[in-house]
């Protein structure tokens, strides 16, 4: 293209188009590119492509180098890892290993089996569908927690990697940066040390992230001022002993099973030849299983808006119907061929029930309980170095029984900003930043007056529009707490 004499070529030529070529493609922003690695993802169309590291595989079967391939994404490469076999595998064989897997561990009701075999079957699919539902396993120990867990990682492959028992939020952000899989973490126990508890909720804060759309997208700094941008996405399985407190805003994301004891057995030795056997069956069918989930990939949504209508005439909200919705849509796609039909949504009721039931605990009025309780049990500083909770204070004023300390229990709570409004029947607590009441939230979630917001998802909880006589002479902008709600 640059040639210049004696069969030599021009240098100067060819770098000014080098320039000319970069100036018409414009700047390359990697924060705002939509790189993808590893994992499965939507594809412009739509549907399920499998990124295998050094090739894609689609749900016909067919597969494709990364160059080969052009869509508005950009997929960039990585270590290759063992594709999905889209060998036919028949139902019978995923029901057959369901039945196998019921016997060998203390399930809480006869459905969390089938609740776990579908979180595995949906993991398959990884960042492909909208809504990624999280799930918890905790029990005692010595119930086969580890050993469930390793079987999920059996089946996924080496699609989900290695059980990580010991991880912090960088470490996950970084090592599955642009991926779209599931993510497997054991021994996620609760600590007392406040440094390892902060790491924990930074780590939930990514899988907050993880669970809806385009999945966590963040943005740090580099010590040069440059960005650095991260994105992952995709179902985490987690378990510990104790469950860990979850907030309302990641409870909502994550369904929780209880293991009980490991059914007591006459033939222990038969028993390990039994779990021996799942994990062997699992191990052969591991391809063929994320085969067949990435080849029913396409009645995906049909499947998932069925069972959610569905979970909605049962009593659902939008986010429960959602969550029940792709735990039981990957256990259809696992078991059975063909669209959804009403048979099968019956014989999936009992399970959807259960999820439903779970799901009532991340209510969102629960974070207004939260808010509501922590007001109940602040501690206020009373004369001669006596402390007393609210919930102390007010109750002793309902009861008219005297308190230590406390003489006229009304004039404490409203020295702090509470009222009680006997003609009302509920507790006025004043609003506002700098309130009095506003302090006892603070270096908590609910500072700076946002406690208002959390008491008002509490039903009955209501915020007046203009101000409330609360005393003689005395009128202030409140939220009215009915007595009730400090009795149920």
């Amino acid at each position: 293209m640059f040639s210049a004499q004696n069969n030599d070529w021009c240098h100067k030529r060819a770098g000014l188009w080098i320039i000319e070529q970069c100036n018409a493609k414009g700047v390359f922003e990697p924060g705002r590119a939509d790189l993808r690695s590893i994992g499965v993802w939507c594809d412009d169309a739509g549907g399920a492509i499998a990124h295998c590291g050094d090739s894609l595989v689609f749900p016909d079967g067919q597969t494709q180098a990364l160059l080969e391939h052009h869509a508005k994404y950009i997929p960039i490469g990585a270590g290759p890892i063992t594709p999905p076999d889209l060998t036919p595998m028949l139902p019978g064989e995923a029901a057959n290993l369901l039945h196998s897997i019921r016997p060998l561990w203390g399930w809480k009701t006869p459905e969390d089996a089938d609740i776990w075999f579908g979180w595995v079957a949906a993991a398959c699919l990884g960042g492909f569908p909208d809504w990624r539902t999280h799930l918890y396993v905790h029990g005692s120990r010595g119930s086969g927690k580890s050993k469930l867990i390793e079987l999920a990682a059996c089946l996924l492959g080496d699609f989900a990697g290695e059980v990580i028992n010991d991880a912090t939020e960088a470490g996950i952000r970084q090592s599955r940066d642009n991926q779209a899989r599931p993510l497997l973490m054991d021994e996620f126990e609760p600590d007392d040390n406040p440094r390892n508890a902060s790491r924990q909720d930074s780590m939930l804060a990514l899988l907050r992230r993880m669970s809806g759309g385009a999945g966590g997208r963040i943005s740090r700094g580099r010590s040069d001022h440059s960005p650095v941008s991260f994105r992952t996405l995709g179902p985490a399985y987690v378990t510990s002993i104790n469950h860990i407190h979850l907030e309302p805003q990641d409870r909502s994301r994550f369904v929780l099973l209880e293991l009980r004891a490991l059914p007591s057995c006459q033939d222990p030795t038969q028993a390990a030849v039994d779990l021996s056997g799942v994990f062997e069956m699992s191990r052969e069918i591991s391809a063929r299983f994320r085969g067949r989930m990435l080849a029913q990939s396409s009645r995906w949504n049909q499947t998932h808006g069925a069972i959610s209508a569905k979970a909605r005439t049962l009593g659902a909200d939008a986010r429960q119907a959602d969550t029940a919705a792709t735990i039981l849509a990957g256990l259809d796609l696992a078991l059975f061929d063909g669209e959804i039909d009403d048979l099968r949504l019956e014989d999936l009721e009992a399970p959807m029930r259960a999820l439903i039931a779970d799901g009532k605990e991340s209510e969102e009025m629960s974070e207004g309980r939260d808010a509501l309780d922590h007001l109940l049990s602040a501690s206020l500083s009373l004369d001669h170095g006596i402390n007393r909770t609210v919930g102390e204070i007010v109750f002793a004023h309902f009861d008219q029984e005297p308190i230590t300390g406390v003489e006229d229990p009304v004039a404490v709570l409203r020295r702090h900003g509470i009222y009680v409004l006997e003609n009302r029947e509920c507790l006025a607590l004043r609003t506002g930043k700098t309130t009095t009441s506003a302090k006892l939230y603070d270096k908590t979630k609910w500072s700076n007056g946002s406690y208002v917001s959390a008491l008002k998802k509490i039903d009955g909880v209501i915020q007046p529009s203009s101000g409330v006589r609360v005393a003689p002479h005395e009128q202030h902008r409140v939220v009215l707490v009915p007595f009730e709600c400090l009795f149920s």
